[in-house]
């Protein structure tokens, strides 16, 4: 029996799939809300409207594009009450519209709610309005929120799961007539944190790369797909946690190099070890990984390289290792000694000490 939430989820993902094929078969709403984090699928829906909808010729003068946290929801439906331009349609994109959800903002505008549910009650017939919601989700009291999921086409675009994410990437690097190594593959997920909008941004370089071989290999990964200044910390934390001093050192200086903050090198060390503590103990405690990223509120993909990093190293170990990163802040922020060495003081501090299991 399927679960509730797949079956939502699966149901979303045909969703998006059969309206923009709705859309480019000439089977248009008058209004759209794209909902949703993922922010990759979101620009595939804005491009797919905004292709179908006008000629390029036409986007000059029957185009307007409106961000809610910089001007009224007045001015993109004065621009969607228009008449079109020699032409038979006009298209308005509505950005951040944050008057839908509970969140605070800082933005002083006001907005003509009214005004707006007026519009959506007879919406223009030669427009087509287009709401993106950056947003898990709306505030569903809100008479204006409930006017809207009432009349518009609902578009979801959540974030994927790690399974949808690799079938995804899969299915785009196969389509595009490439092959990959399975080690490749792997490497590409983790340097791309499993997040769909990092891996499509640089899936072209490596198609550029194997142009004539048409297929991808780890070196060309290696190569090509650049290193977050978390994923380069994971790997330090790593060298840390195996005492080997010599790579450990190479890492930090090459950051210090890339201009990177001793500060912030300590900060997001320091933030991993905590998360693999806490994965630690929430695991002792029978917690899956699902669970654990949604009570760490972190990605889901984070919490499992975190599971898979913890199990071989003992909890008393990484204590250790955490609480002489948090002298080493001290040290930091107190301006006790030379910034870039208190790194390096921690590092051969660690890999001296001899790590006793103390019965609790």
């Amino acid at each position: 029996m399927y679960h509730r939430g797949k079956i939502r989820k699966w149901w979303n993902r045909v969703n998006l799939v059969s309206e923009l094929t709705k859309i480019k078969n000439g089977t248009i709403a008058t209004v759209y809300i794209v909902l949703g984090t993922e922010s990759y699928l979101a620009s595939v829906a804005r491009k797919t409207l905004l292709d179908n909808l006008l000629k390029e010729e036409e986007l000059e003068l029957n185009y307007g594009a409106y961000d809610m946290e910089e001007v009224s929801i007045g001015t993109a439906l004065e621009d969607a009450e228009s008449i079109p331009f020699f032409g038979e349609r006009r298209v308005v994109f509505v950005d951040r519209p944050v008057f839908l959800t509970g969140e605070k903002t800082k933005s002083k505008i006001e907005h003509d709610l009214k005004w707006f549910e007026n519009y959506l009650t007879r919406p223009s017939e030669s427009t087509t309005l287009v709401l993106f919601a950056p947003y898990e989700k709306l505030d569903e009291r809100k008479k204006i929120t409930k006017l809207l999921k009432k009349t518009a086409t609902v578009l979801e675009v959540n974030a994927l799961s790690e399974k949808e994410m690799r079938k995804y990437i899969k299915d785009t690097i196969s389509n595009e007539g490439y092959r990959y190594s399975p080690e490749a593959f792997e490497l590409f997920i983790q340097l791309t944190d499993a997040k769909l909008s990092v891996a499509m941004g640089e899936l072209p370089k490596l198609f550029l790369y194997a142009q004539e071989t048409k297929f991808i290999t780890i070196e060309a990964v290696q190569e090509l797909v650049a290193k977050s200044l978390e994923q380069n910390i994971f790997a330090l934390n790593e060298y840390v946690l195996k005492k080997d001093v010599g790579q450990a050192l190479n890492l930090y200086q090459d950051l210090l190099l890339q201009k990177e903050d001793p500060i912030k090198i300590n900060a997001i060390m320091t933030a991993q070890f905590r998360l693999l503590i806490q994965v630690k103990i929430l695991e002792k405690k029978g917690y899956q990984q699902g669970d654990i990223a949604k009570l760490l509120k972190t990605h889901p993909y984070r919490v499992k390289l975190a599971i898979q990093q913890m199990r071989k190293i003992k909890e008393y170990a990484l204590v250790e290792a955490y609480n002489g990163l948090i002298d080493a802040e001290y040290r930091l922020k107190t301006g006790k000694g030379d910034k870039e060495m208190q790194f390096e003081l921690f590092v051969l501090q660690y890999a001296q000490k001899k790590l006793v299991n103390k019965p609790r």
